[in-house]
């Protein structure tokens, strides 16, 4: 009887940590290198969640909120960016899951240096 009730037990935490949505991808991609600014970023989750927080740091800078947040649930996000120049960018993001579960994360991506003025 111990076995079995173990077996539920693992069983059951098993199909609570599968439940949590995750993301799958984002454009920019995490650790990408783009020769242009991006004028939005996308995000697609393995399930349906409500983005709760999302903001965009470049450099050294104070980070700053991306865009109002969409309402509803979603698995894809487009949201804009703010006009941004080359360097090192770092978007930190929130969602909430079906499950209540909060995930957290953040995508790094770098711009080019554009050529400088009259470079062949």
């Amino acid at each position: 009887m111990k076995s079995l009730a173990a077996l539920v037990i693992a069983l059951a935490c098993a199909s609570l940590a599968h439940a949590h949505a995750h993301l799958l991808g984002s454009t920019p991609a995490n650790h990408s290198t783009l020769a242009v600014a991006p004028a939005e970023i996308t995000l697609r989750f393995q399930e349906e969640v409500q983005l709760t927080a999302l903001a965009l740091q470049s450099g050294d800078a104070k980070p700053l909120k991306v865009a109002a947040l969409p309402p509803g649930r979603s698995r894809t996000f487009s949201l804009p960016l703010p006009a941004i120049g080359s360097g090192s960018h770092t978007v930190t993001w929130r969602a909430l899951s079906d499950d209540g579960h909060v995930m957290s994360g953040t995508l790094v991506f770098t711009i080019l240096p554009s050529a400088a003025p009259g470079a062949k």
